[in-house]
C-alpha cells in the first residue's frame, strides 16, 4: 500500500496594511508567477516585469512590487494584476522568479519602497506527517 502525503496550505504573502495597485505584468513567453514573486517596473515600458537581483536592464534589478495572487499566461503579453505596492509580507513566501535566495539587501530595497518583509512562523501549513 502507498501512503499518500497531502500537504495543504492556506497562508498568504499578505500580512496586513496592504496596498495594491492596477498595473500590467509583462509576459516574455509562456509562464506562471507564484504568489510572492517579485516584481521591478521595465523603465521603458512602465509596466512591471520579473524581478532580477543584479540586474540593469531597464530597472529590473530593482523591485518594487509582489504579486498577490499567481498568474499565469500562455504567450508573450501583458496581464492586468493588482499587486502589493506597500504594507507587510512574509518574507519566507517573497520568490525571485529566476530562483536566487532572498537577500538582506533585497528585503532592504522592498522597505524603501514600502513593502516590509517579515518573517513569521506560519501555521497555515498542515502537513499530515506521513511519507510517500
Amino acid at each position: 500500500m502507498n501512503m499518500r502525503v497531502t500537504t495543504v496550505d492556506l497562508g498568504s504573502v499578505q500580512l496586513g496594511n496592504n496596498q495594491f495597485q492596477d498595473e500590467l505584468l509583462t509576459f516574455a513567453g509562456e509562464n506562471t508567477f507564484v504568489e510572492g514573486t517579485i516584481l521591478a517596473r521595465d523603465s521603458v515600458s512602465g509596466k512591471l516585469v520579473p524581478f532580477v537581483p543584479g540586474g540593469n536592464t531597464n530597472e529590473n534589478g530593482i523591485p518594487k512590487a509582489v504579486l498577490a495572487v499567481e498568474t499565469t499566461r500562455a504567450t508573450a503579453g501583458d496581464v492586468p494584476i493588482r499587486p502589493i505596492i506597500s504594507g507587510d509580507v512574509v518574507a519566507e513566501r517573497l520568490v525571485i522568479d529566476n530562483g536566487d535566495p532572498m537577500t538582506a539587501a533585497i528585503k532592504d530595497q522592498l522597505r524603501s519602497y514600502g513593502i516590509v518583509a517579515l518573517s513569521v512562523a506560519d501555521l497555515s501549513v498542515l502537513d499530515n506527517g506521513g511519507s510517500a
